[in-house]
């Protein structure tokens, strides 16, 4: 009965391997044929950057930020470079752009380099159990209340193992992407289903290898799905990104290869529709953040501005969340537990 089970398992992986391999030979075709549209990306950048500057609304180290609607919800760890309480801090869009924070922030759980993303009321976050070698990765999963608050579950669960996690979430379906090993090495991703009850359903199959790399961060817009990660470790190199599409049973086809559009450390990126904001350090310690600027073309595939990224500010482990029409940056102001700043832009 085993050698059955192990026969069918082994049939079902050819087959998955084969589709997957036929899809994206579609899609690079379809890709080289088809001619790009008009993307918000090119030519001159459309953000127009708060003035005023940024403004802080916490301390920590290493936030995270995620929006639905106006709706923020943000994490990030009370200390550095240890396991130790990880904090979530929520705030409300408003009217004319900028943000009203809550109070005050919370503990959640504990853990080392927080991502976070939300989906309705649904919120779903992923961290280390290591501030600094490959361990179980955790996840988190709460429920956005009527007062802007979150219900968080009374317990994390681990279900993986790795470093420098990072998560997205479109409807239901999760896709979440980390390290295999410290410095440069493996990335994998992940897929998974949120349950009508708040908890989750990862894919049985396990993480699957998608490109070679470090710190990669994820982001979905509709079943696009666009990451971008470092070719190197702790210096300043290329930028890489890499699309996918999510597929009706939820499982991912990458692209062939991921493609350089920049140069700097530490990026972050979102997608609302068709627009595509990226941040990033242009060196390492605190220094200028940079943006640029992307669009979804329609066939799937991604066109960065060939106008280059632009200095927004100052600081170091930017995270971007894109809602509607606003843009909305968190970063550390120095190295280790410091000021936390936001950031807004529109377009």
């Amino acid at each position: 009965m085993k050698t059955f089970e192990k026969l069918q398992e082994t049939r079902c992986t050819r087959d998955r391997i084969r589709h997957a391999l036929s899809l994206a030979i579609g899609l690079a075709i379809a890709g080289m044929a088809a001619a790009p549209v008009q993307v918000l990306a090119q030519g001159i950048p459309p953000f127009v950057w708060n003035p005023s500057g940024s403004f802080q609304y916490d301390n920590g180290a290493l936030p995270s930020v995620a929006v639905q609607g106006t709706t923020i919800v943000e994490v990030h760890q009370s200390v550095s470079g240890v396991v130790g309480p990880l904090f979530y801090h929520t705030g409300q869009i408003l009217a004319n752009g900028t943000v009203q924070w809550a109070a005050s922030s919370f503990m959640y759980d504990n853990g080392a380099a927080p991502s976070v993303a939300v989906s309705g009321t649904s919120v779903i976050e992923v961290h280390q159990s290591d501030a600094s070698t490959v361990g179980p990765l955790y996840y988190h999963t709460g429920k956005i209340q009527s007062n802007g608050t979150v219900t968080w579950s009374a317990n994390s669960f681990t279900y993986d193992n790795g470093v420098a996690p990072s998560v997205a979430v479109a409807g239901s379906t999760i896709v979440e992407v980390h390290q295999g090993r410290t410095g440069v090495g493996p990335l994998w991703f992940r897929t998974g289903e949120i349950q009508l009850n708040g908890t989750v359903r990862w894919d049985s199959g396990g993480a699957f290898r998608y490109d070679t790399g470090a710190q990669p961060r994820v982001a979905i817009g509709g079943s696009t799905i666009l990451e971008v990660h470092q070719a190197s470790s702790g210096v300043v190199g290329t930028l890489y990104y890499h699309a996918g599409e999510i597929q009706a049973d939820s499982t991912v086809v990458w692209a062939g290869s991921s493609f350089s559009y920049d140069t700097g450390i530490a990026p972050s990126i979102a997608v609302s529709g068709p627009t595509v904001v990226e941040v990033h350090q242009a060196g390492t310690g605190v220094g200028s953040l940079y943006y640029h600027t992307g669009g979804i073309q329609g066939d799937g595939a991604v066109t960065f501005s060939s106008s280059g990224a632009f200095p927004y500010d100052t600081g170091l482990a930017p995270s971007v969340a894109v809602s509607g029409p606003t843009i909305l940056d968190v970063h550390q102001s120095a190295t280790g537990v410091s000021a936390l700043y936001y950031h807004t832009a529109a377009y």
